[in-house]
């Protein structure tokens, strides 16, 4: 499929619930396309890393003490933020390596929410190194090919989307998705991934009283 098919079949994609999909999910959608578009390998390559880098600087100032913290009730802690962070990318450098190389990922997706148990027990320095690790693994992926996928048809991975959707009075919720994404657009979304849960950090700092700089 190349990614012109793919976003001619764009309204008739669903959510894993069968809704159809939000305006903040076709927007996000919307905005991949357009910004793989516009971006070569080494642009989309220097904003992921500067994103890898906010994250990474507001993981380092969280001290060992707080990092297991659950200042917000059912919220995950900073530990299992980074945990699934890094879990998170070091599966998005393995499936981005095969789009690049010109294969379809031969793996299931990389599910929404993935953790492994070291949240709970592994020493908080050891989390913060497999971070970086995972992220430098990341944005070598995209080194390793430059721009070898630019030219069509596209090898595409189905990947799980995350948009936040507005439910009136303040609230938001998550709608999923499942998504073909060529390469630049699979590795823009690893960027809003990044800086989803660099946000997400600085929140459950401030809600122990602890805002990470």
């Amino acid at each position: 499929m190349t990614v012109s098919e793919y976003f001619v079949m764009e309204d008739e994609l669903k959510a894993v619930d069968g809704s159809p999909l939000a305006p903040e999910s076709v927007q996000m959608i919307e905005y991949l396309h357009k910004r793989a578009a516009e971006l070569n390998a080494g642009a989309i390559r220097a904003r992921i890393s500067a994103a890898a880098a906010d994250l990474e600087g507001v993981v380092r100032a969280v001290r060992a003490d707080d990092a297991r913290l659950r200042p917000i009730a059912g919220k995950w802690t900073i530990a299992e933020v980074v945990d699934h962070m890094a879990q998170t990318n070091v599966r998005a450098a393995e499936e981005l390596r095969h789009l690049i190389a010109g294969r379809r990922p031969p793996l299931p997706p990389v599910y929404e929410a993935l953790r492994s148990g070291a949240g709970q027990w592994a020493p908080w320095n050891v989390l913060v190194e497999e971070l970086c690790d995972a992220n430098r693994a990341m944005i070598d992926a995209i080194d390793g090919g430059v721009d070898a996928a630019g030219g069509g048809p596209f090898p595409t991975v189905r990947t799980v989307v995350v948009a936040l959707r507005d439910m009136g009075g303040g609230n938001k919720a998550p709608q999923i998705f499942f998504a073909e994404l060529a390469w630049k657009e699979y590795a823009l979304l690893q960027r809003l991934h990044l800086l989803d849960h660099r946000r997400q950090i600085k929140e459950l700092c401030a809600a122990a009283g602890h805002v990470s700089h």
